[in-house]
């Protein structure tokens, strides 16, 4: 009886833990997560607007020295030394070499949401099946309510139920995303519904270019 020899590859991938904090957020707003080094920024841009707690329709731009990664919008005009990379087209592990790099990612232009990465940890020789935040503190802010200013002065409002907009801006907060079972609290950021989602990320992904 003939023995057959199959060749496994052992060959694991580097696992890269960011920390990445919403600058001028105070208390600080942030999350810790582990990504394979070998996703792209594509990738990475739609597991930050999930940890985070955004609802991704809005442009975005990482950026790193000379680096400028994110969406190519056509006909933009521009071609000079800083022009944008296509997101799709580059790796993390091409970029991130070291720990303690530093990168940083904006979300929507308009209300300039400025978030901060550090690659706190590159661990060796791991596999993990899908993108997993481990840690973080405090809720996303809703998407539109106006920049960092406009989200201290949403908070003050939310704490006085007998302000004129209260109601309003009740309504308006509870079909936000950032919301849970209709309800917003500033406090709290929901650690399952993160990884549930980060679990689904390909189907997530999927629904979004639809």
């Amino acid at each position: 009886m003939s023995v057959k020899h199959y060749h496994r590859d052992y060959r694991l991938n580097k696992i890269f833990k960011f920390r990445i904090e919403l600058e001028g957020s105070d208390p600080q707003i942030w999350r810790e997560f582990l990504v394979p080094s070998d996703t792209t920024f594509y990738r990475l841009h739609h597991i930050v607007q999930i940890v985070m707690g955004w609802e991704n329709y809005h442009l975005y731009e990482f950026t790193m020295d000379s680096y400028r990664i994110g969406q190519q919008l056509e006909d933009d005009g521009f071609n000079g030394p800083t022009e944008i990379i296509d997101s799709k087209r580059i790796k993390i592990g091409d970029v991130l070499k070291t720990k303690g790099q530093k990168l940083d990612y904006l979300y929507n232009f308009g209300d300039y949401w400025q978030h901060s990465f550090t690659l706190e940890m590159i661990i060796e020789d791991l596999t993990i099946p899908f993108p997993i935040c481990c840690a973080g503190d405090l809720n996303c802010p809703p998407e539109d309510v106006g920049s960092l200013p406009g989200f201290y002065d949403f908070l003050k409002i939310m704490a006085k139920p007998k302000h004129p907009e209260h109601k309003e801006l009740k309504e308006w907060v509870n079909s936000k995303l950032a919301s849970f079972n209709g309800k917003y609290d500033p406090e709290r950021f929901y650690l399952e519904r993160i990884n549930w989602t980060l679990l689904n990320l390909d189907i997530y992904i999927k629904d979004w270019e639809e």
